[in-house]
């Protein structure tokens, strides 16, 4: 499936938001993006089209993190523990509180505490003093799935070395692509192995057209910014990445006006409408659970369709598209992660406060997601989502 600006605007419609939202003015950053970086970020490790393994660069080893993948909380990488830990050479114990998790090299002894920023660390060297002190690490320590994670910077912090973590790209548990710079989350412009990359404000790797300062720049499936190129839609990029406005050609081209580039989503009167352009058949919820009227219709560059409800309770967007991915565009961090099996679909639930705010699935190779911007109980969502099928 062709990418073209659904994986910029997808983030950025969710609850009626406009396409529009997402010029970039709040970001650092000129028209040229190689103005933006003042000094050089030593690189070693690929970009992601070279990347097959979920590894992250603690202590010099690359550790492969399986299944967990990495997590962004509170603007942090989280890593998990015990895989971590362990790989470094750490001995890693739970204590009967369930909360106290404790890390032993042999030389230093570390308490992290599950629900709280900061550790203590206690130096187990005898040719040398023993103090403990607490030490803060911006988010604290977090279950996910029952993992538990911590930020990544920790290893930093324990092992006396700001450059203990690596740089390098990650995918998260949503298999989208960050960037670590000795385990700071990336965000923005980045010149990374002589390319150019843009992750957003909760540094998620960007594919597809990205607007900065009233300029368009495209960006790769890989995303490296493309340059001195047509790019797939039929649009020349010059050597800076700058598009100037205009098409490479008409050949092939369907309405090529800056309008349509500009602003792929195009509204629709009726659900039929929007079927008309549309290569999958269209299915919305057939239960609601309440009095919803119909907010608007539309797709995103003709391949994402969403249809927003509203009511005195808020509003419930659905989407669907085709492909496996996560569409609904939300990376917010939640409290609430889980994931239930509906119809042999895994339905990933998102939310906080005993409400669910997100629901994304795949089924049949094609892609859903309701977003609740008011949050709903988890019965009542489900009852939704079983309702599409």
């Amino acid at each position: 499936m062709k990418k073209l600006m659904i994986g910029i605007l997808t983030a950025v419609t969710i609850m009626g938001m406009s396409a529009q939202a997402f010029a970039a003015d709040s970001f650092s950053h000129k028209s040229n993006p190689a103005q933006i970086i003042g000094g050089d970020i030593p690189i070693s490790n690929s970009a992601p089209k070279d990347v097959d393994i979920n590894k992250v660069s603690i202590g010099g080893k690359n550790i492969e993190l399986g299944v967990n993948g990495v997590s962004i909380y509170k603007g942090k990488i989280m890593v998990p523990l015990n895989t971590t830990a362990e790989s470094l050479g750490f001995k890693v114990e739970a204590g009967n509180d369930d909360k106290t998790i404790t890390l032993d090299n042999g030389k230093i002894k570390v308490n992290v505490y599950v629900g709280t920023d900061g550790y203590f660390i206690l130096n187990n060297d005898p040719n040398s003093m023993s103090v403990m002190m607490m030490h803060i690490l911006g988010a604290e320590t977090i279950k996910i799935d029952n993992v538990v994670y911590v930020p990544i910077n920790l290893y930093n912090e324990i092992l006396n070395d700001k450059k203990t973590v690596g740089s390098f790209f990650v995918r998260n548990k949503d298999g989208q692509w960050i960037y670590s710079i000795n385990g700071d989350l990336a965000t923005g412009w980045k010149l990374i192995n002589n390319k150019w990359y843009f992750m957003n404000n909760n540094g998620i790797m960007q594919k597809g057209w990205v607007q900065t300062n009233g300029v368009w720049y495209y960006l790769l499936d890989d995303g490296e910014m493309a340059v001195n190129t047509v790019t797939p839609d039929g649009y020349k990029v010059d050597q800076s990445g700058k598009w100037d406005g205009s098409p490479a050609s008409t050949e092939g081209i369907q309405t090529p006006g800056v309008d349509d580039l500009i602003n792929p989503v195009v509204n629709y009167d009726t659900i039929e409408d929007a079927q008309k352009i549309l290569k999958y058949k269209i299915t919305v919820p057939k239960e609601l659970l309440g009095k919803y009227n119909i907010k608007y219709i539309n797709t995103i560059s003709r391949e994402l369709f969403q249809i927003c409800y509203v009511s005195n309770q808020g509003d419930i967007l659905f989407r669907m598209g085709q492909g496996t991915e996560d569409i609904s565009g939300d990376y917010n961090n939640y409290t609430t992660n889980s994931t239930i099996n509906i119809n042999g679909s895994n339905v990933k639930l998102k939310g906080d406060d005993n409400l669910v705010k997100v629901a994304a699935w795949s089924a049949n190779n094609m892609s859903y997601s309701i977003s609740v911007n008011s949050g709903m109980a988890q019965d009542d969502i489900i009852k939704i989502v079983k309702s599409t099928f």
